[in-house]
């Protein structure tokens, strides 16, 4: 079979078997772990490839900033904090010098802001430009995609739609009026959550975590599978800007906000009796967590529609190989 009769997830499934499992922690999850003199060392790789991961309009100092975020989110889903990065570049002989520093650059100033020290990388020609990161972190407790529980809160750590709306103007030129400039700043300088991913792990708060990059929906789906439960979502938060682009564009904004992904946020379970506790240390670190429903013990992930009422959350998103979005 060839890669796009089988498409991404069933990739990585394939390739689980080879993955050497140190320390007991399940294979799959967001990142890898290593203990060392009783600290957990947490790393993780992601690739930016310009023609799947760079949008019209991008800089090539937001492409290397968003090669960064990529990683570090990845990393704060499971409650690390970030040491530092390589990243290795691929670039065609065409390529402009001036262009591979600016990529450099937006590297750097990420990395500077969240505390990741830019550590080198490697350079090579390739067809098309290729960004790949491989991001170290540390953590005193993993927060793994398995473990949620019925009765739990399901919380994120930001809205979601501003991505989707975003890159439906770009890619299919949608009308957007004055909620234009938030919605691309969504797509160009995306944000990890950092502080948020590691208060929630060191104060106990996550049973379980994964960040949503590859869309909420898919994200839910992903928990619900390793923890074996299921999700009823009732209060998903949408920015009013969002609610104006779907209005003004005929647009269903929870499709926007379920399935739009390359969003940044963090997707968390947490025990009904930790919760109000947990809303003060997230904002205490300058940072918002919003419940949007519930673990259940039904294998089902379920949403509230306003007004279609409760309906299926299917598994769908951008899947890396397949033609068209599943």
């Amino acid at each position: 079979m060839e890669l796009d009769d089988v498409g991404e997830r069933r990739l990585v499934e394939s390739l689980l078997s080879f993955i050497d499992d140190l320390y007991g922690f399940p294979l799959g999850d967001d990142a890898a772990t290593i203990q060392l003199c009783g600290v957990t060392l947490v790393f993780s790789s992601d690739m930016l490839v310009a023609r799947t991961d760079v949008p019209p309009g991008m800089t090539w100092e937001q492409v290397g900033w968003k090669a960064v975020v990529m990683n570090l989110s990845d990393i704060a889903a499971k409650g690390a904090e970030p040491i530092g990065g390589l990243y290795a570049f691929g670039l065609p002989k065409w390529f402009k010098l001036d262009d591979a520093l600016k990529i450099a650059a937006g590297i750097k100033k990420a990395s500077k802001l969240y505390g990741a020290r830019y550590l080198g990388g490697d350079v090579n020609e390739s067809d098309e430009v290729v960004v790949s990161g491989a991001v170290l972190g540390v953590t005193e407790r993993f927060v793994p995609r398995k473990g949620a529980k019925p009765g739990e809160i399901v919380a994120v750590t930001g809205s979601f739609g501003l991505t989707a709306a975003g890159l439906k103007i770009l890619l299919e030129g949608l009308e957007a009026g004055d909620e234009r400039d938030l919605c691309l700043k969504a797509v160009y300088c995306p944000e990890p959550r950092i502080k948020e991913g590691v208060i929630l792990a060191k104060e106990g708060y996550a049973s379980t975590s994964i960040d949503s990059s590859d869309g909420l929906a898919a994200s839910l789906h992903e928990l619900a599978k390793a923890s074996n439960v299921g999700f009823a979502i009732d209060a998903i938060p949408i920015p009013r800007e969002v609610l104006l682009f779907a209005q003004r564009n005929g647009l269903d904004p929870y499709e926007l906000a379920l399935y739009g992904g390359e969003e940044y946020e963090l997707v968390v379970t947490i025990p009904e009796e930790k919760w109000e506790d947990a809303i003060k240390a997230v904002e205490k670190v300058g940072g918002t967590l919003h419940r949007i429903g519930r673990v259940v013990g039904d294998k089902e992930v379920l949403f509230k529609h306003p007004e279609k009422g409760w309906v299926k959350v299917s598994w769908r998103g951008y899947e890396h190989f397949k033609l068209k979005k599943t």
